[in-house]
Order: structure tokens, then C-alpha cells, then sequence
């Protein structure tokens, strides 16, 4: 009974370490119980399985049939957009899983967040700008592969000249692959419309497959941000011990 109490009060401050370590400023989609703000979304029937993700729930697709899977943010979700350089934005993370595809090269495609201004037209995306990192870094997780996890640095401060980007990023404007020259990053740090998860070059094109999806752990950090709680944190910490 004492070496049972032991190893309890043990794991629990393991736990608690874990937690402590894991929490960085910033607001945190886990699918858990708790209100999700992100209005994240594969498609109009996703679901939310209380179990099988990363710790605890997540959001599921239903099978889809697309060129590739998108998944995407509200448009102006409130602490996931905005003024990434007033809010000091140096990173973002996801949870992917792939249940189940048709497509037999979909491990090999790219993975990639994608970061987009919508010019003040969140309903019209043809004029959309967007950057995003190398796309060619990540790719998704196969079937049976269970969850992969992935972090990309935001350099939100970063400060170029018109049609500069940082190293290692690229972007462009609905169709056309070439950042604008007459607009900076900081131009697009401080008017984020929409985050996405990516997993097609812009301006490729592909033929429709069938896929079903899961995200969970969507976590945006900067500093001075939302603290995250014990509750928001410990899905990661769970997935330690899974």
C-alpha cells in the first residue's frame, strides 16, 4: 500500500513538473472539455470524439473527398488573429492524425501552417495574401502512424522591406505565388485574418481523394499573451503518458 502511495504521489508531481514546464504564453485549443476559441474546422461535419486524441478528445473529419485536406481557423477568432507583432507571436503547434486516405502518396505531400490577411474581405479570398514557412520541412502523418506533432517559429518582429520576407519563408496573393511588392511582413504581422493548416503547394493542383482527419493541441504562443492554465496545458502532458 505505501509503495502504491508512493508511486501515485510520484507521477503526480511528475505531472505537475510537466505542466509547469509545458506552459508558455498564449491560447491553446485541446478539445478537452474546455471552450474552444480557435473555430477550427475541416469541413461542416466535423465531430468531437471525447477520446482517442492526443489526450483526451480532438476534432475529427468525416471522410472528405478533396484535393487535399485544409484545416482552418474562424476568420478574426479572437486571440488566434490580430496584431501578431503587438502580441509578440514567436511560434504556433498542431496535433495531426491521419485515420484514413485513398491517396497512397499522401505521406510524401507538404505540411505547412499558412498565415492569411484577408484585406479586409474575410468573404471574398481571391485577394487574400499569405505567407507561410517551407512547406517542404513536414509532411503528414500516414495512416497507422497515430499522431504527429508539429512547430513552426512565427518571427513576428521581424522587419524587411516591401516584398521582403524572412530566411525560409515564402507567400503571395490568390493565385499568384509572389509575395507583393508593395507590401512588408509587418504589414501581414499586424493584420492576421486567419491561420490554416496546410497540405498543398498554392499553386499546385491535385486530384480528388478521400481522407479523414483529426487535430487536436492547437496552440498559439506570444508573449504577453493568455496564460494557459493547468487544464489548457495538460493535454500535452497527458500525451506524455499515453
Amino acid at each position: 500500500m505505501m509503495r502504491t502511495l508512493t508511486t501515485v504521489i510520484t507521477l503526480a508531481l511528475i505531472l505537475a513538473c510537466s505542466a509547469a514546464a509545458l506552459a508558455e504564453n498564449g491560447i491553446y485549443d485541446d478539445y478537452d472539455g474546455g471552450t474552444e476559441t480557435g473555430g477550427w474546422w475541416w469541413g461542416y461535419s466535423d465531430t468531437v470524439p471525447p477520446t482517442g486524441g492526443n489526450g483526451g478528445g480532438y476534432l475529427q473529419s468525416v471522410v472528405i473527398d478533396v484535393p487535399t485536406p485544409t484545416l482552418k481557423a474562424g476568420y478574426d477568432a479572437p486571440g488566434w488573429t490580430g496584431d501578431f507583432t503587438a502580441m509578440g507571436v514567436y511560434s504556433f503547434s498542431i496535433d495531426l492524425m491521419t485515420l484514413s486516405t485513398s491517396n497512397s502518396y499522401w505521406h510524401l505531400y507538404p505540411c505547412f501552417v499558412m498565415i492569411r490577411n484577408h484585406m479586409g474581405t474575410p468573404d471574398y479570398i481571391d485577394d487574400d495574401v499569405y505567407v507561410y514557412p517551407n512547406p517542404d520541412a513536414n509532411n503528414p502523418p500516414a495512416p497507422g502512424d497515430g499522431w504527429a506533432s508539429y512547430r513552426w517559429d512565427i518571427p513576428s518582429d521581424f522587419v524587411g522591406g516591401f516584398g521582403e520576407l524572412p530566411a525560409g519563408w515564402n507567400g503571395g496573393t490568390g493565385g499568384n505565388t509572389t509575395f507583393p511588392s508593395d507590401m512588408t511582413w509587418q504589414d501581414m504581422m499586424t493584420n492576421v485574418g486567419r491561420l490554416e493548416i496546410r497540405t498543398l503547394y498554392p499553386d499546385y493542383a491535385a486530384t480528388f481523394e478521400q481522407y479523414q482527419m483529426g487535430a487536436d493541441n492547437m496552440a498559439l504562443y506570444y508573449e504577453g499573451g493568455v496564460v494557459a492554465t493547468e487544464n489548457e496545458s495538460f493535454g500535452g502532458v497527458k500525451a506524455l503518458y499515453r
